[in-house]
């Protein structure tokens, strides 16, 4: 599906046929989901996030720019919803990973993949972790940057877009979020990084 999709779907959707916004939902859903995940580590608070995304971007349709690309207006929603949530979370006491509850037999779900060495998978979770760790340490505009470029893959001009800021602006924070990155991961696992 073509920009130019999004924007005959959009204009379906504001002339009344409201089923019409499933089309955004489908095509979004995944990536929204990913940005919100990559915030948040939680994959049922990424769930929260993509779903207010979606709701805030229907309700709000009509104040998307046409001359601007859709998903990078709901990629803003995402990442301000995100940003949203974590402001609100500081402010709740949050669940430890160490907590008894999470290290119950059968909490981790066993992988369908037979070929696969749990060694391997469970590496791949830690650092995974390690690096959302310190990801969450980061700035919410360095984070910002990160996620959409590094994560994402998304150009600096599309981050550019989506932030609102300089393409240059996206270069420079890419260029300090990567740095900081380092610092927090050698400081967080030592000289082994």
């Amino acid at each position: 599906m073509t920009e130019q999709t999004d924007q005959a779907v959009v204009q379906r959707v504001l002339a009344g046929d409201t089923d019409e916004f499933s089309t955004l939902v489908n095509k979004y859903q995944d990536r929204i989901y990913s940005v919100a995940l990559n915030y948040v580590s939680n994959p049922e608070d990424a769930m929260d996030i993509a779903q207010e995304t979606f709701l805030k971007a229907y309700s709000n349709l009509r104040r998307f720019d046409s001359a601007s690309a859709f998903y990078t207006w709901l990629y803003r929603i995402a990442v301000n919803t995100a940003i949203d949530f974590l402001r609100k979370r500081k402010s709740r006491p949050a669940d430890s990973l160490d907590d008894e509850k999470y290290t119950e037999v059968g909490f981790e779900p066993e992988s369908k993949d037979r070929a696969v060495d749990p060694e391997d998978v469970a590496a791949q979770r830690e650092q995974a972790r390690i690096l959302r760790k310190a990801i969450s340490m980061l700035s919410d505009k360095l984070r910002a940057v990160i996620i959409l470029h590094d994560v994402e893959g998304l150009s600096q001009e599309e981050v550019a877009d989506i932030l609102k800021i300089p393409v240059g602006t996206v270069k420079s924070r890419v260029s300090r979020a990567r740095a900081e990155l380092r610092r927090i991961l050698r400081k967080m696992m030592g000289d082994a990084v």
